[in-house]
Parts: structure tokens; C-alpha cells; sequence
């Protein structure tokens, strides 16, 4: 059956993990990413700083692989983690488009749509569990976003690097191109996400939950 829960429900599993360790820390490496990127436009003859900045992007990068394989390999999954987990995702991934929409000219309007998306998955995820007692699980589309935010900061990072070796209207020239790619993968997924939820949160009354159900299991958890 569906029911509430409570905030502190959250905190009845182990909260200190290694899992949860990573995906914190991953927030924390962001204030270094921005210094880092700050630091090379001013400075944009050396190079020291850039690659200081990439290679904080890819360390976030590896953080964001490695907590979810330590969790399961470590018996290491909780309900927080599962939460933890993609809400430090939206922190650095609004953070890391922000920093190349200053610095590096991305799309604007391309950051306002994925902060949106965010806000709209941080609400979903608080009302499934809070409200309906289900922990919502992520989808492809949104792991593929991730990946594609984190493709794009990398992609105008190295530009600089790469770009000048570069013949005229070369294809790694436009950067911009991960943005649209970005905003096609976030409006398929919100469409994936509406099908999923739409009668859990609006029509739980037409909604049945059926544990013997494996389909059914691969989409929908209790809590």
C-alpha cells in the first residue's frame, strides 16, 4: 500500500558509508573546479590551471561511477544514499554548466531548462517518498543526462587545448552541439518520467502495487 513517511525515516539506515562519502564529496570538489577555471581566464597563457580544472571534472566524474558500484559491492545501499546520490549529481551539474555559461559562452537558456528539470526531479522525488512511501528510481535518460552535462563541461574545457590544432569549421569547433544533444535527452526522459509517475502522484487510487510483479519491481520500490 501506499503511504507517508517521514524526513527522519531517512536517517533509521547507516548514513556514514564510503558511498555516501563520494557523492559529498563530489559537491565539495565544485568550489575547486570554479577556482581552477577562474584562475585560467585570467590567466589564459598558462595552462596549469585548466588542466587543474579537468582534471577535477573527471575526478567528480570517477566519484559519481564509484559510489554507486562501491555501495552495491560494499552491501553498502540505503534509501538515503539512493537520494543522496542523484540530488549532489544536480549540484554539480547546474554548478559545472553555470561555470562554461560564464565563462565559456554555452547556452543560457540551455542551463534555465536543465535547472528547471532538476527542480522538478528533487520535488518528484520528495513528494513519491514523503507522500506515496516509494522511492523513485532513475531512469536512462537521466543517467545519459549526466553523462551528456558532463561530456559538455569537458568538451568547451578542452577546447582551448585542442581547438587552435583545428581546421576551420571542424566538428569539435562547436561545442554548443552537447547542448542540443543535452535538451533532447532531458525531454525525452521527462516524457519516460510522466508515464512512470503520473498515476502514483495525481491518481494513486488507480494505482496498484504489486510485489510478486517483476516488471513492476524494476520500476517502483516501497519504502
Amino acid at each position: 500500500m501506499l503511504q507517508e513517511k517521514k524526513p527522519k525515516d531517512l536517517l533509521e539506515e547507516r548514513v556514514f558509508t564510503l558511498s555516501n562519502f563520494l557523492s559529498v564529496s563530489r559537491v565539495l570538489l565544485l568550489p575547486f573546479f570554479i577556482q581552477f577555471t577562474r584562475k585560467h581566464i585570467e590567466s589564459p597563457r598558462s595552462s596549469e590551471y585548466l588542466f587543474l580544472a579537468i582534471g577535477t571534472c573527471i575526478l567528480a566524474v570517477l566519484t559519481d561511477f564509484l559510489d554507486g558500484f562501491l555501495a552495491r559491492l560494499l552491501s553498502q545501499e540505503s534509501v538515503l544514499g539512493k537520494y543522496l546520490d542523484p540530488i549532489c549529481d544536480k549540484f554539480v551539474t547546474i554548478g559545472g554548466l553555470s561555470v562554461i555559461v560564464h565563462y565559456y559562452q554555452f547556452p543560457l537558456w540551455i542551463l534555465l531548462i536543465y535547472i528547471v528539470r532538476e527542480i522538478l526531479g528533487v520535488w518528484l522525488g520528495g513528494f513519491l517518498y514523503l507522500k506515496r512511501g516509494i522511492q523513485g528510481k532513475p531512469n536512462w535518460w537521466g543517467k545519459i543526462g549526466v553523462g551528456l552535462v558532463a561530456a559538455a563541461v569537458l568538451w568547451y574545457m578542452t577546447l582551448p587545448l585542442i581547438g587552435p590544432t583545428l581546421p576551420e569549421n571542424h566538428f569539435f569547433l562547436h561545442p554548443e552541439y552537447s547542448g542540443y544533444i543535452l535538451v533532447l535527452v532531458l525531454s525525452i526522459g521527462v516524457v519516460a518520467y510522466s508515464k512512470r509517475y503520473w498515476n502514483i502522484v495525481f491518481h494513486p487510487e488507480r494505482f496498484i502495487l504489486d510485489p510478486e510483479d517483476k516488471k513492476q519491481k524494476k520500476k517502483y520500490e516501497l519504502v
